[in-house]
């Protein structure tokens, strides 16, 4: 079933006026508006971002690529990259990747493609939080304000730094997706990327505060989910207090990865388990781990005994 917007978010769409001359807005604004609203969105910030993309986008091939603007010839992955390098490339790194990520929800939309996965050059999000910061935000969530609060505080903390789960994973889990096998608590994933995570050890306390007794049909993280983008919940967490220390979902996942990396993990293991495909994906986290002295390791590559 195709979704529909609600009357307020329809208003937005069809009111938009890109900010270029009369005449370009008057040939591609049909497009635009069109492309919007076929993906229904239920909220007028998120339906404005996407018209603002999906504006820059659309001038820029009227003016430039010669494509048809037909929503299945323009959302490829070929013109959204050469659009992101030649237009985009002087914008903020952050711009450029949300306006990237906006044209590639298009092109997964429109298209049977698969769209080009962003990367960014020296990402802030792979840094792993040192062993003071986790403390901090443990302490954090036992005095947040509120039952709920404090609730969502420990599985946040749990199932990034534990699971290794992204912010939209979290917001997709419900209490019936963490069950037991002996002494293990296990995650399933929800999600294209399927998977099931057993919890770190250190862990499953704060993910067993979090459930509270819950019922198996209760989101693990509470709270209102956008339908059209569900991880809002656990970034609005943050803007509700911001005079609490509150870690970033990513950079806890960064933390659950680089901690696998340095305790010798095998890479095609640690790859199920975090839902990815490629090892390249791993090279920011590389770049994060522990240090190391060659004369520590000499042992492991040559195969010979360490020195007592």
């Amino acid at each position: 079933m195709t979704p529909v917007s609600p009357p307020a978010v329809q208003r937005v769409i069809d009111n938009y006026v890109a900010v270029m001359p009369a005449a370009h807005w008057t040939a591609i604004e049909s497009f635009v508006r069109d492309s919007v609203t076929s993906l229904g969105f239920q909220t007028r910030g998120v339906a404005r971002n996407y018209l603002a993309a999906t504006a820059k986008f659309a001038h820029w091939l009227w003016q430039t690529a010669a494509a048809n603007l037909d929503p299945a010839a323009a959302f490829r992955p070929a013109l959204v990259r050469r659009f992101v390098h030649e237009i985009m490339s002087a914008r903020a790194e952050t711009y450029q990747q949300q306006t990237a990520q906006r044209l590639n929800t298009l092109v997964a939309h429109f298209t049977a493609a698969t769209p080009d996965r962003q990367t960014r050059k020296n990402p802030a999000s792979v840094r792993p939080y040192a062993s003071r910061d986790l403390i901090t935000f443990r302490s954090s969530a036992a005095r947040r304000t509120n039952v709920e609060r404090r609730m969502n505080a420990h599985v946040l903390l749990a199932l990034g730094a534990g699971a290794g789960m992204r912010a939209e994973e979290i917001a997709l889990a419900r209490i019936s997706d963490v069950t037991t096998d002996g002494d293990e608590l296990l995650v399933s994933v929800r999600g294209h990327r399927a998977r099931t995570v057993p919890l770190r050890v250190e862990w499953r306390h704060a993910l067993t505060t979090g459930i509270n007794g819950r019922e198996p049909g209760e989101w693990l993280f509470a709270g209102y989910r956008l339908p059209e983008y569900p991880a809002r919940v656990i970034h609005q967490f943050g803007i509700d207090a911001p005079d609490e220390p509150t870690p970033s979902a990513t950079r806890l996942r960064a933390t659950w990865l680089v901690g696998h990396l340095n305790a010798g993990l095998r890479l095609d293991i640690l790859l199920e388990l975090a839902g990815l495909t490629s090892p390249t994906s791993l090279a920011p986290y590389m770049r994060a781990m522990t240090p190391y002295d060659m004369v520590d390791v000499r042992h492991l590559i040559s195969g010979a005994e360490p020195a007592r």
